[in-house]
């Protein structure tokens, strides 16, 4: 039987909260916009599937879908740049 190793598998993926310096010492974008980008890819693609699953897709519903994962992936980006403390 395959017994698979999580902890060594889940070590090896990390998304950070906390936004990382960049060789120069300065915040790097790149690395927040594409950590952001995945995690409201994978909201707006839910969301969809969501509204379709319930039948409502129309173009209200995308537009609100598309401005909530705009509002949250501005949040991410703040919340990775330090302007935004998260409780712990």
């Amino acid at each position: 039987m395959l017994k698979l190793d999580y902890e060594s598998f889940a070590c090896k993926i990390h998304l950070s909260l906390r936004g990382r310096r960049n060789k120069q010492g300065k915040f790097d974008w790149s690395e927040a916009c594409v950590d952001g980008g995945i995690l409201c890819g994978i909201t707006f693609c839910t969301s969809l599937g969501g509204l379709a699953a319930a039948g409502s897709l129309n173009i209200a519903s995308l537009l609100v879908v598309g401005c909530a994962t705009a509002g949250e992936f501005l949040l991410f980006l703040a919340s990775k740049r330090g302007l935004v403390q998260r409780p712990c």
